[in-house]
């Protein structure tokens, strides 16, 4: 499965590439801001962004003054760390279709999300959310904060299964209820579940003063719509519904324009909260989802 993938030394070395690129990176990213932290009394150097009126001259990076006429402030890690929460959907949606294996996407991207929060010594927890019979609401680990603990989240990981209705606002409420202070909280999710009740979680969640990132995740077959043709009744995996259809290529284009509006419709959502938006479509394309979106999530790497 997809998911054991995220505890081999191969995956794990691709992580570390990629965070060792990006760390790189950083002296060429004018204006990038890591989130969540802020300018503090650490003294490991972290980013470089451009100079603002009224800001300390301690921390003008002369070199760059020198050699480019550029006025840089170089800024540190503060003290602080950020508290990183990875909440995984685990509803009966995430495993259908069976072949897609979005949920092992899911888990695979959750996982490899939480290690590269370790590689900054930032505290980390996964969490999945569901409607099962045998527990209701939201299922957590303990914060873990440096990656030599990150073989510790594996009996979570793969233990986890799909099943129950998707109840997002009342795992975010449950999250919220312990009145943690701010810190960057990814949800990861196929939103397959009235719109009102994933944008009451996300608004939420940045009300409270999270810093929120969506990655969306959806199947290659579920979203092509690509089925043998005739009649079918089939059933609702969540709510149990039943209903007769008739599928062939018109059932097909339907079901792709839907997959597109729903997935144009959960983007938008985000961008006019101010929530990163990235695209996990298809499990076939899981390093090369990991490689283009991790970067964009920001505030990690």
């Amino acid at each position: 499965m997809l998911e054991q993938r995220a505890f081999e030394a191969e995956f794990l070395r691709k992580l570390d590439g990629l965070v060792l690129s990006a760390t790189r990176a950083r002296t060429r990213r004018a204006g990038r801001r890591v989130i969540g932290r802020a300018q503090g009394a650490g003294i490991e150097p972290e980013n470089y962004r451009e100079y603002a009126a009224g800001d300390d001259l301690r921390f003008l990076d002369w070199n760059a003054l020198a050699r480019l006429d550029d006025l840089t402030i170089r800024t540190f890690r503060a003290d602080r760390h950020v508290e990183v929460s990875v909440l995984l959907d685990a509803s009966a949606s995430m495993g259908i279709p069976e072949r897609d294996d979005k949920f092992g996407l899911a888990r695979l991207l959750g996982a490899g999300l939480a290690y590269v929060a370790m590689s900054k010594n930032d505290p980390v927890r996964l969490a999945a959310f569901g409607r099962r019979a045998s527990a209701a609401g939201l299922e957590t680990t303990r914060f873990y904060r440096r990656q030599e603990s990150y073989v510790e989240l594996r009996p979570f990981v793969t233990g986890l299964a799909a099943g129950g209705e998707t109840r997002m606002a009342a795992a975010v409420g449950t999250l919220l209820n312990e009145r943690r202070a701010p810190g960057m909280v990814f949800v990861i999710s196929d939103f397959l579940v009235a719109a009102a009740d994933y944008e009451t979680a996300l608004a939420d969640l940045s009300a409270a003063h999270h810093e929120v990132k969506v990655v969306h995740v959806m199947g290659t077959k579920e979203m092509a719509g690509d089925y043998p043709p005739g009649a079918y009744r089939i059933r609702d995996c969540e709510s149990g519904a039943t209903r007769e259809v008739t599928l062939g290529p018109a059932a097909a284009a339907a079901c792709r324009a839907r997959a597109t509006a729903h997935a144009n419709r959960v983007r938008a959502f985000c961008a006019s909260r101010g929530i990163t938006y990235a695209e996990a479509f298809g499990a076939e394309a899981a390093d090369e989802i990991i490689l283009r979106e991790f970067p964009r999530l920001g505030g990690l790497i």
